[in-house]
């Protein structure tokens, strides 16, 4: 299993607080089936790509030190702000091969008016945004739709395994469930900030997967298609659906 959205790196966001958590962290997903991490912190708490990279390596030494069989790649998780169109292309953080995808969160209580613009500007760029854990923001859970807008605009969705696994409540599951069954989401990923609560808890979301969407797609959501991302030729093939809300029927 791949998991393309944790915040592992030691020290440095509101993820691990330090090393030994994050050899913990590695631990527990190894030992749960993970084989590739992406590290993907806060850029805005260090926003350097090149430093970025360099704590991934200098991580993925400490793993290798503690015989913990775990591959690391480097990442980070943008908040989509129109700072992000003064960056050169170069500066901006991207998953494996050919930077063709970066991983953008958006305020969870309000979609901010420029969010087409940053998306069309990093389009322009030849990136695609992989839009994070959108079940979680509030517009979506009012209006699912609106994941399937993003994906019409060219953008993909990444899905918190503690939303499948119910961890942030009834809503926020019940809109996962929606999109899931909807083909609205192309991977999903831990977001792991420590090693207790919200842990790399990907292996554990697999196997809700299966009861909602079947082994297959699991698979896809899990491994085969953020290997593809990493290699820089993911194509979306899966034709997502409108949501339509049930009518309500009242007898007197």
């Amino acid at each position: 299993m791949i998991d393309l959205h944790t915040h592992i790196l030691p020290g440095v966001d509101d993820g691990a607080v330090d090393l030994e958590v994050s050899l913990s962290m590695g631990r527990y997903g190894a030992e749960g089936g993970l084989n590739v991490v992406a590290a993907t912190p806060h850029f805005y708490q260090i926003p350097d790509w090149n430093l970025v990279k360099k704590k991934v390596a200098e991580l993925q030494q400490e793993f290798d030190q503690a015989e913990i069989p775990l591959k690391l790649v480097p990442g980070a998780e943008l908040m989509i702000d129109l700072d992000l169109l003064e960056l050169d292309t170069m500066e901006i953080p991207t998953y494996g091969d050919g930077g063709k995808f970066c991983l953008i969160e958006l305020p969870l209580q309000q979609i901010p008016m420029y969010t087409e613009e940053v998306i069309f500007n990093l389009q322009t760029r030849g990136i695609t945004p992989i839009i994070a854990h959108p079940e979680r923001y509030a517009a979506v859970v009012e209006d699912p739709n609106l994941a399937l807008e993003w994906i019409r605009q060219g953008c993909l969705i990444q899905m918190n395994a503690g939303s499948i696994l119910g961890r942030f409540g009834s809503k926020i599951l019940e809109t996962a469930e929606i999109m899931l069954t909807h083909q609205m989401v192309h991977l999903v990923g831990s977001d792991a900030h420590g090693f207790e609560r919200r842990r790399l808890n990907l292996p554990e979301a697999r196997d809700a997967l299966k009861n909602i969407v079947g082994s297959t797609v699991a698979r896809h959501l899990t491994e085969t298609n953020p290997d593809l991302i990493l290699k820089g030729t993911f194509q979306a093939t899966a034709k997502p659906q409108e949501y339509r809300k049930r009518k309500r029927f009242l007898f007197f």
